[in-house]
């Protein structure tokens, strides 16, 4: 195998066409652009250092290039620790990820959702906060966060900056989402731990929180009504394309794919909201397989079945209208 030609491939897979590869190289590795046409067309090797820099420039994993170990794959984490700094390390991983795939004219994502597709909340500043709280008061367990209501807690002013533009990037992208009746069911659980937990001082704060996600139900209603994304801050739609897909079946765990030409990452979550995510060939060619079986068997809701839709969402609305009635009794 002709490791040096395959590594030049892989490189070029992670680079969009309108950046300029040799000039890329040559910015990574601190070589003239002369070195690194030598090294693109083969005529000088690549070092072992210089081979590592840039699957780290370029977010490759060193074994992208053995095709002898298909049943090895290397993941990327966040590492995410009890504190409000390893959140914005996560979000800003997320905001990478998104600038990364808007680069390419073909991009597309994949959302098997079997919770609410992250970038939902962050578009309803009431359940964004909450949701933002509830991941680093009782799954990261940050010490400063403790033994404080929802109503006492201040989430870092920058993070405001951080999950707009993560919202922005999102709805540029094409996106195709699958769902099944389960979907919101984490949230909901959430929000009435807190509630019977005594983490919330008054019932306007838990009640506001579900009418921000009785209107993000409304936002994916929309979307799948006309295919095209919805922004519920400006009231408008985009031009970006929208499909969902309903499912019976269980997801399991939420799956995220993103494809752009040849290059594609997969990402799995883990750990309530995080994520681990890799480039490898033979693990994406599986989950894209996978997705495409579950789409299969899914139902498409956008721009048809109006019928199917009407009843999905509207099942939706009906549990948090449960709930809050429920918290309204006492």
């Amino acid at each position: 195998m002709d490791y040096q030609s395959a590594f030049i491939q892989i490189i070029k897979k992670s680079v969009p066409a309108h950046l300029h590869l040799a000039e890329e190289v040559s910015c990574a590795l601190g070589i003239s652009a002369d070195s690194a046409y030598r090294r693109l067309r083969g005529e000088t090797d690549f070092t072992l250092n210089e081979t590592v820099k840039l699957c780290l420039h370029f977010s490759i994993p060193l074994e992208a290039l053995n095709s002898e170990m298909e049943d090895v794959v290397t993941f990327k984490i966040n590492n995410i620790l009890g504190n409000t700094d390893s959140f914005s390390s996560y979000l800003d991983s997320l905001d990478r990820d998104l600038t990364w795939l808007s680069k390419f004219d073909d991009s597309m994502l994949f959302y098997a959702a079997e919770d609410t597709p992250v970038f939902y909340h962050f578009f309803f500043p009431r359940l964004s906060a909450f949701k933002m709280i509830y991941w680093t008061k009782s799954i990261l367990n940050t010490p400063h966060f403790q033994g404080l209501k929802v109503e006492d807690m201040s989430l870092p002013e920058e993070w405001k900056s951080k999950v707009l533009d993560i919202t922005h990037k999102y709805q540029g992208i094409p996106t195709t989402e699958i769902w099944n009746e389960d979907t919101i069911k984490s949230t909901l659980q959430q929000i009435k731990f807190y509630w019977e937990a005594g983490f919330f001082r008054e019932m306007a704060s838990v009640t506001a929180v579900l009418e921000d996600l009785k209107n993000l139900i409304d936002m994916a209603s929309k979307q799948a009504e006309l295919g095209r994304k919805y922004n519920p801050v400006k009231g408008t739609f985009t031009d970006t394309p929208f499909s969902l897909y309903i499912s019976d079946l269980m997801i399991g765990n939420n799956h995220v794919y993103m494809a752009s030409g040849e290059r594609s990452t997969s990402y799995i979550g883990y750990a309530s909201f995080n994520y681990m995510r890799t480039a490898n060939t033979t693990f994406n060619g599986q989950v894209s397989g996978w997705l495409d079986n579950l789409i299969a068997k899914s139902t498409l809701v956008s721009k048809v079945a109006e019928k199917q839709r009407n009843q999905f969402f509207k099942i939706a609305l009906r549990r948090v209208e449960q709930l809050m009635e429920e918290i309204s009794a006492g």
